[in-house]
């Protein structure tokens, strides 16, 4: 198996298992099997403007910076990668205007944590229930052996992937997150099972046109390759060899794995001065002793962050922790409940995350009503309750906060993404309001949180690229995604004698 990818260029090639998957960011799309088809080959979905320096005119602007505040009508000038100017007013006769009058102007939405890999099988989960909590050890009912997430997803169905599943389920999920504005991921890619695998993640983060971040990570269950984490020295070489760069990475593992395994891991991302996004199990690790020992650096970032005692929470915080919770999951998987407070209470504000593509469609928007509805109403059952120490009641501010810049925060890219603030990178959205659901806008932070969706999300922009054209993404020719898709898909179906239909109505 080969790979070549030129950063400078953004192209990258995958030769994989007699496929060849070329890719551009500008022609972007999956060639047939044994036929290598040049990046030029793939036909644009729709044209957008291509230029040094444009201006966003007129929109209606949420820059998520305090210093920068808000517009009811104003200007963003992008030049090349970086947001040059906010105004109210601006004037450059050199750039390409882009009329907004009807457009809300956003920070493209930072979510540090999706298995993109599980692409291929959205919304097989429809109702997860446990066999057994895979965190705590105990034995859960379940109805369906066939509904549990992590005893299907990662011990029956994860261990049959080949690298081309990696690549299209991954290359699928990204798309779907740039479709509904999120500009940049942090792609927890832990079906690592051998060096090809990590490639063909890596090349699909790159093919996607997002800013993204490649959490390295290994299996949970089944036969591998062993090559985790000794095998990032490689990956960094080779992929990552700038921090200055759309795609960077870090290592990934799961908090419950036994302490030694972390230190090893943690060596590691010492060695590569990198970041190490932990998904639960902290509540049962020695945190002070880890941080003493310098296992833990202060380069640390938490998925979800239940069950983890205050006291622990605490000596967390003080060390600076990210932490970005995921309302839908949590809230549907057992669990019962969204650790946001947990976290606020201790000093941390936490991003949003979508987790899995398997149980849900990756939508921010979705994630940030989730959130809101339910820290509300735990809110307000605390004051009817006269709780000593009652919820925090939310407001839409702070969902677009989460949504934004701590998910940036959780990535160490604050300083390059998150808000509207001139210097930083040029990831924008465009919401359109010239609709029956959004029009008139009158509480901008409301539409956005509370009305829009991913069919409204007009354009969007990464590093100054337009990443999606009113309405479609550019450069995509989904029909062919589609076609590898479902080969995909087919293949785990059949490899694995999964019982359900691939078009199914059961519960």
């Amino acid at each position: 198996m080969s790979y070549r990818i030129d950063t400078s260029r953004h192209v990258c090639t995958v030769a994989c298992n007699h496929m060849v998957l070329a890719a551009d960011r500008l022609f972007r799309g999956l060639s047939p099997s044994n036929n290598a088809v040049s990046a030029d080959a793939s036909p644009w979905s729709v044209e957008a403007p291509r230029a040094q320096r444009i201006l966003l005119k007129g929109g209606t602007i949420v820059s998520m910076d305090r210093q920068v505040g808000d517009l009811a009508r104003g200007d963003v000038l992008i030049d090349g990668e970086i947001i040059a100017a906010i105004g109210p007013d601006i004037t450059a006769d050199d750039a390409v205007v882009i009329d907004c009058a009807d457009m809300i102007v956003l920070p493209g939405f930072c979510d540090p944590h999706i298995h993109s890999w599980e692409g291929a099988l959205g919304r097989f989960m429809p109702n997860n229930m446990s066999t057994v909590d895979e965190d705590m050890g105990r034995p859960v009912k379940s109805y369906d052996q066939t509904r549990s997430y992590l005893s299907v997803m990662h011990k029956r169905l994860a261990p049959l992937y080949r690298p081309v599943d990696s690549y299209i389920g991954t290359l699928v999920t990204l798309l779907a997150a740039l479709n509904g504005g999120i500009t940049t991921v942090g792609d927890n890619a832990h079906n690592s099972r051998s060096a090809e695998h990590s490639d063909a993640s890596i090349a699909a983060l790159f093919d996607s046109g997002v800013r993204g971040v490649h959490a390295y990570g290994r299996p949970l269950h089944g036969e591998w390759d062993m090559q985790y984490p000794n095998d990032a020295y490689r990956l960094k070489q080779t992929y990552f060899s700038s921090d200055d760069q759309l795609c960077t990475m870090r290592l990934y593992t799961l908090g419950r794995y036994e302490v030694d395994e972390l230190r090893a891991v943690s060596k590691v991302r010492k060695d590569l001065d990198m970041w190490l996004t932990f998904d639960s199990g902290m509540e049962t690790k020695p945190v002070e002793e880890l941080y003493a020992d310098g296992t833990f650096i202060g380069k640390e970032t938490l998925n979800h962050g239940m069950f983890v005692p205050l006291e622990k929470r605490h000596v967390l915080a003080d060390n600076g922790l990210q932490v970005n919770v995921c309302p839908r999951i949590e809230s549907q998987f057992r669990f019962g409940n969204i650790p946001y407070q947990d976290w606020l209470d201790v000093g941390i504000k936490p991003g949003i995350s979508n987790d899995n593509p398997a149980t849900y469609a990756i939508s921010m928007f979705q994630e940030m009503r989730s959130l809101y509805t339910f820290q509300r109403a735990k809110a307000h059952r605390d004051a009817i309750k006269q709780v000593e120490m009652p919820a925090s009641l939310v407001t839409q501010r702070d969902m677009l906060e989460a949504a934004t810049i701590r998910g940036a925060e959780n990535l160490a890219l604050g300083h390059k993404t998150g808000s509207l603030t001139p210097g930083k990178q040029a990831d924008v959205i465009l919401i359109n309001t010239d609709n029956p659901e959004l029009f008139p806008k009158n509480n901008v932070l409301a539409t956005v949180v509370q009305g829009a969706d991913i069919a409204h999300v007009d354009t969007v922009f990464v590093a100054g690229r337009i990443a999606k054209w009113r309405g479609q993404l550019v450069g995509i020719d989904f029909s062919r995604i589609r076609k590898e898709l479902e080969k995909s898909q087919r293949h785990i179906y059949e490899a694995t004698n999964w019982p359900h239909e691939i078009t199914e109505f059961g519960d």
